[in-house]
């Protein structure tokens, strides 16, 4: 399994995708547990009822499916699947974008969008827009990737509001930060993204010190011999913390561990 999380984080930003899929019965404790020994952190998805038994391979460990950048099962098997997935990663020009090709006049804007440049893609694809209006195939595929840019700041948005109103202000700076770099730098959201990051750090300055503090508390637990000793260290935190949003999720974690 640590082989797997090597691939993932060699070729996660080429647009590799890596899912395993526990089929033993295990617990969602037990695959936690598991997770974390190995130090995984790509996504473990638990069976929760289903049965592999009637698929290929599903009786039997290891089995792997390897499906291309067009959505079709490629490949299938138990060893091997390296070399067909660097195949298939070779396959894609512009990791990201969800197409293999684009028009002509689109390549430097899809060429931007796979790099990272997520603002000098919609750049370039609104010059391809006004250069080629009589060009059906290159509107289309310039209007795709400025909804593919604008997409993107949607769903980031989206989350950091989901963040602040749970109080994971640490999240929403995270994401602000992100939404503040390089990638959009330029655009408004970005400037307006700066400003409510530096606004928030100055508002919420005490839940997220909390939440810096409950990473550290985290941070010794691994290391705790006992489920008490980490019942300790939880519950000397959020009383330290009480009333922010870290504290809480202290104590809920804390009460779910015996003495």
């Amino acid at each position: 399994m640590p082989s797997n999380q090597a691939l993932w984080e060699k070729n996660k930003d080429r647009g590799l995708h890596v899912f395993l899929v526990e089929s033993q019965g295990g617990t969602l404790e037990d695959i936690t547990q598991y997770a974390k020994d190995r130090k995984l952190t790509l996504p473990l998805v638990i069976r929760n009822g289903s049965n592999f038994d009637g698929y290929k391979g599903g009786n039997g460990l290891p089995y792997a499916f390897v499906v291309g950048p067009d959505g079709k099962v490629v490949w299938q098997g138990r060893s091997g699947y390296e070399a067909i997935i660097e195949q298939q990663l070779e396959r894609i020009k512009y990791p990201g974008l969800g197409k293999l090709e684009v028009a002509p006049e689109c390549t430097k804007a899809a060429e931007k969008f796979g790099s990272g440049d997520f603002a000098g893609a919609r750049d370039e694809a609104v010059k391809v827009q006004e250069k080629e209006a009589d060009n059906e195939a290159a509107l289309a595929d310039a209007d795709y990737i400025i909804k593919r840019v604008d997409g993107l700041i949607d769903t980031m948005r989206a989350k950091i509001e989901d963040a602040k109103s749970k109080r994971r202000y640490h999240d929403a700076v995270r994401l602000l930060d992100e939404l503040s770099g390089k990638g959009f730098k330029g655009m408004e959201v970005a400037d307006k993204a700066k400003d409510e990051a530096k606004e928030l750090k100055k508002e919420q300055k005490d839940e997220l010190k909390a939440w810096e503090q409950f990473e550290k508390t985290l941070e010794v637990n691994e290391k705790a011999k006992s489920d008490g000793d980490k019942k300790k260290n939880l519950v000397k935190f959020y009383e330290k913390y009480e009333g922010t949003a870290a504290a809480d999720e202290a104590k809920a974690m804390a009460d779910g561990l015996s003495d």
